[in-house]
């Protein structure tokens, strides 16, 4: 067996410290030495700061809360949640909360912690309060005073504890729960050994003094910023500067004020930062580091040489886990090496490579990481059957894959369940990182899982550009395949503005493809399967004969869903046709692809004698997300499918509804006046929302309806945000014999669709039935537009309509050519200018009409619109 111990010399056995002892001593050796620093706010001293928690203790006791008792806490980053965490630590259990978590997610966390007392800041509303208040959980107000982390406690006074006074080694000082991304979060207890050894160990691997001060940025409500930063600082008497949150704008501001040190983070803020060095050059200069810490999250070789090349100081890449109490392996400063992409050497725990069976590897071999010590937990809570799978022989199981090489460094190769595997290929998403990392456009990457029918998963990657330049989707596939193996070349690769993080700031690939919209659009249902599902009915088959020929697939099983096998709007529409034409139905909406994604699905609706969708003309596309909703109106033929791409690339946190036409059932009667189908749209709209501010959007004609519901909204006194004019002309009087050049666009798009499916046949009978018809008569459905009759009322109502100027602001989508109109945009968007009384904003998008809204052109619209929506959130917030 092989097992890496640490090679540093342990400097005094903190095994048996508490967090209170660690403050005590501190204090003792320099009472006047800063402690804790916050801007705008004046230091606290190590005197100040251990006669406060020993106060807070005693606080505690009269309210009844003692020695392993469960305090919960949620407060805003800053002195007060580190003075908070050290002293409820010192006589209780401390458990801190995400102060973002909405109340969901606190009444599941509040019970399983079984917490005793919440404490909250006064003034601050959460839902946190009423979850407390439902379970009879008390509370403790916080109020802070002037010192960085000084505060009062208000609370009833109770029972005296039957444990009163401070904690011992063995009690249970901090309890946190796992991610929770695979499956049920599971808790972690700590206690005061495992915390203030694993604080000791970082103190020794970074040479933490007095002289010594932390910038911190990490949330404390995370074990990284809670022991890698604040605890290992007080343990060594340094001083630890605690910011209100991670601001990557305020940083250098900070780092002018405070001279710290060093900091630490995980590598999406280290990138933030890089991105605004270069503007802060001076600052940079002025404020010399000593070192830059990264841990959580493994760090991309190229972020380190940039960050070392920016900052002049030798950056200390580690490994740490909530399990572990943070540090694992760690990088040594210098003059002994820290290697690129590795985590360095054991830094606390012994570090082992067991297979799944048990057995110990040697140096070079693969395998998962195992460690024990005295710095990791004894086990999960009332969790018998993790404790099982997570520790073998007194080894806890990290989940993570590596090697030592021949110099003992460790090298983690992959989250064992991250590991993408396409097709029984083995596909590390770190390698892929790394290769996207090289291109010159590239400033983020992360790989992850997309789910597929055939090979079970695939390869699909996001990024961010740097600003100023350009890269396409294909351009990036072709440099990727210049680097890697065909198999492990991305077979999507979107590129966003920003990409989702979880709360403390890491990059989760686990989940990433849901959050994205890589998976169907209602509310993220998704029914693809690894296995291929046949048919089982007559219907069934039938159905799977029509999706195959429409999407060109051999096999398609009844259970692939129709939007992850790539169909799009006008797919959908061929296939309505060929049902409407087998089965002799006439009224099918497109929006039956929303409800029923699948061939199982559809089959089900299909099989009932009277069949119908839900009559509202609001439809969520995007339901989740904490964002002000969009709602955006149809395009000339009353369907709403187009609009799937732009809403998964708006991200997971914007809500995405639209408003199909009236009259697809054919049942209900459409509207004949733009007028009417505002009305009727906004009075739905108010049902679900009923108070702005509102964000209205509309594609082609569907802007000059917006346009009439925000007059609307606005002549009801309510707010009107943004209005977005997605490729909207302003109406021109109707011109006979089919001579509308919208029409005609819209038909030419239909076509370019048509002319790639399996039956070429199909598209010249479309061109046919369409020449064979007027304009204005109408008396069947057409292939390919099973809305034929709807379209044509539609255009006819905005053809109809005189606009009247809105005073609120305007952004208008030109699409950079547009069949039958001016090539130059400018003419397009000239006669809006008089109609746009307040701010007007025009963004020219490639493509061609509703092309802006396919790949790759939708992410350029997308992306100028999310700045847009959040440009307008926040200054409506002010």
């Amino acid at each position: 067996m092989f097992a890496s111990d640490s090679s540093r010399p342990v400097i005094g056995d903190h095994s048996h410290s508490t967090v209170h002892t660690l403050v005590s001593d501190s204090a003792e050796r320099a009472p006047d030495a800063i402690a804790i620093a916050a801007p705008r706010r004046p230091p606290l001293t190590y005197r100040r700061l251990s006669g406060h928690i020993e106060n807070t203790v005693s606080t505690l006791n009269t309210m009844g809360i003692g020695r392993n008792d469960r305090v919960a806490i949620v407060l805003p980053n800053g002195p007060e949640m580190a003075v908070t965490f050290l002293a409820v630590a010192s006589g209780a259990t401390c458990a801190p909360l995400n102060p973002n978590y909405r109340f969901k997610e606190f009444d599941f966390f509040l019970s399983d912690l079984k917490v005793k007392t919440l404490i909250i800041q006064s003034g601050i509303d959460s839902p946190a309060i009423s979850v407390a208040e439902k379970k009879r959980i008390s509370l403790i107000e916080l109020s802070p005073l002037s010192e960085a982390g000084i505060f009062t406690l208000i609370g009833e006074e109770n029972t005296y504890p039957t444990a009163p006074g401070f904690a011992q080694p063995e009690d249970t000082a901090l309890v946190l729960h796992t991610s929770g991304t695979t499956a049920r979060p599971k808790i972690v207890p700590l206690t005061h050994s495992n915390i203030c050894t694993s604080a000791n160990n970082i103190r020794q691997t970074l040479e933490l003094t007095k002289n010594d001060c932390c910038l911190n940025i990490m949330p404390l409500f995370h074990i990284h910023g809670l022991i890698g930063a604040v605890l290992s600082s007080i343990l060594a008497g340094a001083s630890v500067v605690c910011s209100s949150d991670f601001y990557a704008s305020k940083f250098f501001e900070w780092m002018k004020d405070f001279r710290p040190t060093w900091y630490t983070a995980v590598p999406t803020m280290h990138q933030a930062i890089l991105a605004r060095a270069r503007e802060n050059y001076e600052i940079v200069k002025l404020c010399k580091l000593r070192f830059i810490r990264s841990s959580s999250s493994a760090l991309p070789p190229q972020i380190m040489i940039e960050l070392e090349k920016t900052f002049d100081a030798p950056v200390i890449e580690a490994y740490g886990m909530t399990e572990a109490a943070h540090q694992i392996a760690s990088n040594p400063l210098p003059p002994l090496r820290r290697k690129a992409g590795s985590v360095g050497i054991a830094s606390g725990p012994q570090i082992a490579i067991m297979d799944e069976k048990g057995n110990f590897l040697p140096k070079g071999e693969k395998g998962e990481i195992v460690i024990r010590g005295p710095n990791v937990t004894k086990g999960y809570e009332n969790n018998p059957e993790a404790n099982k799978k997570s520790f073998t022989d007194g080894w806890f199981r990290t989940g993570d894959q590596g090697y030592f090489d021949d110099e003992n460094y460790l090298m983690i190769t992959d989250r064992i369940k991250e590991i993408i595997n396409r097709g029984g290929e083995k596909i590390s998403p770190r390698e892929i990182d790394e290769a996207l990392l090289s291109h010159p456009s590239i400033l983020h990457a992360v790989t992850f899982a997309v789910p597929h029918p055939k090979l079970g998963e695939d390869v699909a990657a996001a990024v961010v550009l740097r600003d100023n330049t350009t890269a396409t989707e294909w351009e990036i596939q072709k440099f990727a395949a210049s680097r890697l193996a065909d198999f492990k070349v991305p077979c999507r690769i979107l590129v966003l503005d920003t990409i989702p993080k979880g709360p403390t700031g890491k990059i989760q690939r686990m989940g990433l493809s849901e959050k994205l919209g890589l998976v169907p659009p209602i509310d993220g249902e998704l029914n693809i399967r690894e296995k291929y599902s046949a048919p089982s009915t007559p219907l069934e088959e039938k159905l799977v004969e029509i999706w195959s020929e429409v999407l060109g697939i051999d096999q398609v099983g009844v259970n692939d869903n129709f939007f992850q096998l790539g169909g799009d709007s006008i797919q959908a529409g061929l296939i309505i046709s060929r049902i409407s034409e087998a089965w002799k139905i006439e009224r099918i909406p497109l929006a039956i692809f929303l409800h029923a994604p699948t061939i199982e699905k559809m089959a089900n609706i299909l099989s009932q004698k009277e069949f119908s969708l839900p009559a509202s003309s609001l439809t969520a596309i995007h339901s989740g997300g904490s964002k002000k909703p969009i709602y955006c109106v149809h395009a000339c033929d009353g369907e709403i499918l187009f609009f799937m791409d732009l809403a998964r690339h708006l991200g997971s946190e914007q809500p995405f509804y639209a408003l199909r036409a009236q009259g697809l059932d054919g049942k209900t009667p459409t509207h004949t006046r733009v007028e009417d189908m505002a009305s009727h749209y906004v009075k739905e709209i108010e049902t679900f929302q009923p108070e702005g501010p509102y964000f209205l959007g509309g594609a082609g004609v569907g802007g000059i309806i917006a346009l009439e519901m925000a007059r609307l909204f606005t002549s009801e006194a309510k707010k009107v945000g943004l209005l977005v004019l997605m490729d909207t002309l302003l109406p021109r009087p109707f011109q006979p014999g089919m001579n509308s050049s919208d029409f005609l666009q819209s038909l030419r798009w239909h076509l370019r669709g048509l002319a790639s499916c399996a039956k070429k046949g199909e598209a010249f009978k479309f061109v046919r039935e369409v020449l064979k018809r007027q304009y204005g008569v109408i008396t069947n459905n057409v292939p390919g537009i099973p809305n034929y009759r709807v379209l044509v009322q539609v255009r006819k109502a905005v053809d109809k309509y005189t606009p009247k100027s809105f005073p609120g602001r305007i952004v208008l989508f030109v699409p950079e050519k547009r069949g039958d109109f001016p090539s130059d945009p400018g003419i397009r968007m000239d006669p809006w200018r008089k109609f746009a009384t307040g701010p007007f904003d025009v963004h020219i998008v490639p493509g061609e009409h509703l092309g802006i809204f396919k790949e790759p052109n939708v992410q350029i619209l997308a992306k100028q619109l999310r700045k847009h929506l959040d440009k307008t959130t926040v200054e409506d917030a002010y």
